[in-house]
């Protein structure tokens, strides 16, 4: 398995279990963007590669109107990321952007 998944009524979690540049391109290439996801990257390495593979599942969630939050670790990556995809800090503030996000497509 590539990721360990947390289902929750609104949003699933799913955080990578293998970190290798070949393993994480090939388990974001597996995700369907049907449901809102948030995914925990807080220790991956944002190479080339992986910023290409999470910017097409963010692009195939919008597209399906629905939330992709990806969780990173430092102030940097948030810096770096944030105009790709978005990006938080923790994985409390990603739930708090999916009902955000929620009442906004409500409204």
């Amino acid at each position: 398995m590539s990721w360990a998944i947390k289902k929750e009524d609104k949003y699933t979690v799913y955080k990578p279990v293998n970190l290798s540049e070949e393993e994480l391109i090939h388990a974001f290439g597996l995700l369907d963007p049907t449901d809102h996801k948030i995914v925990d990257c807080s220790e991956v390495c944002f190479t080339e590669g992986v910023k290409k593979i999470v910017s097409q599942n963010y692009e195939a969630h919008l597209e399906q109107h629905r939330s992709f939050i990806v969780v990173v670790e430092t102030k940097e990556d948030l810096e770096a990321l944030e105009e790709l995809f978005i990006v938080v800090p923790t994985i409390s503030e990603a739930i708090d952007y999916i009902y955000m996000e929620e009442l906004e497509r409500n409204i």
